[in-house]
């Protein structure tokens, strides 16, 4: 394993979400994402989450928790955890909630540049590439026929046609003691988001 190809050794594919806390955002998206991939490719991904000022040791915070416990799912082990330059050498893919954490992980890791993305950057990469191309095409001449070898290319394959993609701001709300209307917003904004990786996923025979 090397940080440019962090996929390349034998084992699951690692995807890291990545907010400011680590309490809200990174692991509802953490745990909704690791569900989803569990359906689609079960045991192929491990996907944990991590914090840029987290605050570590803490539990998810209870209004995160509430939504997750609405659609019947739960971490109650959780815990808070710092991010580091270590962990992001181990990732496949780093999705971050907005664009501010992505300047902390270059900062700590230059490498991790194209694997980079916020969680509703990679979801509108992958609608639209595949307007516009086959994915299944587009991977096979990448070289990626199996889901260690289609999580590689994947950065570099976004990178290619990030020309094609709207500049709109794809953050998601930071709901830190904002109230439930605010932890509302980031389901909505972080729920199609996951959904549309999870099914991207799903297509693939293997």
């Amino acid at each position: 394993m090397t940080a440019d190809d962090p996929t390349a050794a034998a084992g699951p594919v690692r995807i890291l979400t990545v907010c400011t806390g680590n309490i809200c955002r990174s692991p509802y998206a953490a745990v909704l994402l690791r569900e989803g991939l569990q359906w689609a490719r079960p045991g192929a991904f491990e996907v944990t989450s991590a914090g840029t000022h987290a605050l570590v040791g803490h539990a998810m915070d209870p209004a995160s928790a509430a939504l997750l416990a609405g659609k019947g799912l739960s971490d109650d082990g959780f815990r808070a955890r710092l991010l580091t330059h270590r962990l992001l050498l181990e990732q496949a893919v780093v999705l971050v909630m907005a664009s501010q954490h992505k300047d902390v992980v270059l900062d700590e890791t230059p490498a991790a540049h194209r694997r980079t993305l916020t969680v509703r950057e990679l979801a509108h990469a992958l609608d639209v590439v595949g307007r516009e191309h086959d994915w299944r095409e587009v991977l096979a001449e990448a070289g990626a026929d199996d889901v260690v070898s289609r999580w590689r290319v994947l950065p570099q394959v976004i990178a290619a046609h990030r020309r094609r993609m709207s500049r709109a701001d794809r953050d998601v709300v930071d709901p830190y003691q904002r109230g439930d209307k605010v932890f509302a917003q980031m389901g909505r904004e972080i729920d199609p988001a996951v959904r549309t990786i999870v099914t991207w996923e799903r297509q693939f025979e293997r």
